[in-house]
């Protein structure tokens, strides 16, 4: 399950970051400028590289727990977060608070969240 959340999730986010440099909002509500596309776009690559890697759950986690960081930023520091590098608002943080906590629940939930012991 969590090889076909990474790729899934990595081809939306790539998708998103894609619109998001042609347009002002990424999927139609969520405020997006170009560093954050950009961001999505890398981000959405990295999901679809370690698929297949053992490490995938961990990688869920970790993209999760980032995008959550990232909403909880946006709540306290308002319409720009890490000192204007990226613009936000009320919607987006909600977004990236719910995709963030999916992405977590999916990396917590898989059976290869942490790295795999090596085979004998």
């Amino acid at each position: 399950m969590a090889k076909t959340s990474a790729v899934v999730l990595g081809a939306i986010l790539v998708i998103v970051g894609i619109w998001g440099l042609f347009s002002n909002t990424a999927v139609g509500f969520v405020a997006a400028d170009y560093l954050s596309s950009i961001i999505h776009i890398i981000v959405g690559l990295v999901l679809l590289l370690v698929a297949s890697k053992p490490s995938v759950g961990m990688a869920l986690k970790t993209v999760g727990i980032i995008y959550v960081i990232f909403a909880i930023l946006g709540f306290v520091q308002g319409d720009t977060v890490l000192f204007g590098a990226f613009v936000t608002d009320m919607t987006t943080n909600v977004f990236y608070l719910i995709v963030g906590l999916v992405i977590a629940i999916l990396g917590f939930s898989s059976k290869n969240a942490g790295v795999s012991a090596p085979q004998m």
